[in-house]
């Protein structure tokens, strides 16, 4: 298999696909290849919508793709779009992968739906923070699976997650890929474990798109590394002793979610799991590691502070707003975001204390924390901007578009900030998915030379 002569073809995508046109898409694939493909509805959302699976091949081992499982991160969706097409045309491919493909291009269609607004304009993160939607932790699709660890009880799971369970509990998939993508900082991955000679593979394939491996802080500070860019999945377990450690009390309610697809996965079959995390947004100081002339500590409680003032203006906005209002998605995310926060910017004060923090900072990771940790909070603002909005509150909408303009110049004034072409992104995921997957069916082929 050539990977690389295979995500050449991946095509120039200036847009994403909204709901509608990936469900059309799907069922074409099943019309012009039924021999081949089953579409079949596998659950509904909790507003009514169709969760659609593609059913590709008949390999000797099951893999399970699952697109948006946070619905404003729809690189992925392109990824299956691309696959599932060339799958079907590829017999060779498909011969040699040797797996049944599982694929639900959208898990999350209410979501989805919520961040269309961005989809087909110019992508600038105005744009996307005025759009922008991100569920609720305890309904995320992702973090939705049923999970009792210590003081933590959750079996509330989500009707889209509920649906993606009784998948794995049919199919027992022996990989996963649950396709996810960040926002401003460069590119990472999380896997289950080592494989022999993969590492290499997947640094080779963001090289290969002239993408940086990440270089800034870890996404949360409880990361296992196990390479450059490359960090060991865990489940919600690593997040409650990480604010157990650092709170000092039962981290429970400060969590209230559950735990990932991989770690319920890990529960029914021996699999393998991969997460390729693609930014839409880069600076080339993200690749800087000279002395940033203050510490990780510093830099992190600077990154902090800025936080906190943004935090300060959605709890401000999203009590004018929400007075009154129905707790609808929009509702509940901010909400969500406003009970929660404190208790983890305290959590990451807390943290920064230790003796590995004291270490001169790269100015990558100070960007990171100083910079992009501000760019991920203010898209709540965008959420309480969309919910002045609906509410007619057009001097608070005022107020808060103002601020985000402020926001945002702010950012394009500390930063050299670079949209990345979605086809580069498109083929970091394509190319990270299909060396993983034949890494996968190497190791097992050695562990297990007869198949048992």
């Amino acid at each position: 298999m050539d990977v690389y002569q295979l995500i050449a073809d991946i095509p120039e995508y200036q847009e994403f696909l909204t709901v509608q046109e990936l469900s059309a898409s799907g069922r074409e694939l099943a019309r012009r290849y039924p021999k081949l493909v089953a579409l079949q509805t596998i659950g509904t959302s909790l507003e009514g919508r169709p969760i659609e699976m593609l059913t590709i091949g008949k390999g000797s081992r099951p893999a399970l793709l699952i697109g948006t499982p946070h619905p404003n991160e729809p690189i992925g969706t392109l990824t299956l779009e691309f696959l599932t097409r060339r799958l079907c045309e590829d017999d060779d491919l498909r011969d040699e992968l040797d797996y049944t493909f599982h694929v639900i291009k959208c898990a999350d269609p209410d979501g989805t739906v919520l961040n269309e607004g961005w989809f087909k304009q110019p992508f600038t993160p105005l744009t996307y923070a005025l759009n922008y939607y991100r569920p609720p932790h305890r309904e995320q699709v992702e973090w939705s699976f049923p999970v009792h660890y210590k003081t933590l009880h959750f079996t509330s799971s989500c009707p889209e997650t509920k649906a993606i369970m009784e998948v794995m509990e049919e199919t027992r998939p022996t990989f996963l890929y649950s396709l996810h993508n960040a926002g401003f900082c460069g590119v990472y991955f999380y896997v289950s474990r080592p494989l022999p000679g993969l590492f290499p593979r997947l640094r080779r394939v963001v090289a290969s798109q002239g993408l940086p491996i990440h270089q800034g802080e870890p996404e949360v500070p409880y990361l296992k590394r196990f390479d450059e860019g490359i960090f060991a999945l865990f489940g919600i377990q690593e997040t409650y002793d990480y604010l157990a450690r650092n709170l000092g009390d039962d981290p429970a309610p400060y969590i209230e979610a559950g735990t990932s697809s991989d770690d319920f996965l890990k529960t029914l079959a021996p699999s393998y799991s991969l997460v390729s995390e693609l930014p839409y947004y880069f600076d080339p100081v993200l690749q800087d590691r000279s002395p940033a002339g203050m510490t990780r500590r510093e830099a992190l409680l600077q990154g902090v502070f800025r936080v906190d003032s943004i935090y300060h203006d959605i709890r401000e906005y999203f009590a004018i707003v929400s007075r009154g209002a129905p707790r609808d998605r929009l509702y509940r995310s901010v909400d969500d975001y406003t009970k929660k926060t404190p208790k983890r910017l305290a959590a990451l004060k807390h943290e920064v204390e230790a003796p590995q923090y004291s270490r001169e900072a790269t100015r990558a990771e100070a960007f990171d924390a100083t910079v992009c940790r501000v760019f991920n909070h203010m898209l709540y603002l965008g959420e309480v901007y969309r919910l002045a909005v609906a509410r007619g509150s057009d001097d608070v909408s005022r107020l808060v578009r103002r601020r985000l303009e402020e926001i945002c110049g702010q950012i394009a004034s500390q930063s050299d900030l670079q949209t990345l072409p979605l086809r580069k992104l498109v083929a970091v995921q394509v190319g990270s998915g299909l060396h993983a997957l034949a890494a996968w069916k190497e190791f097992n082929a050695e562990a297990f030379p007869e198949g048992r």
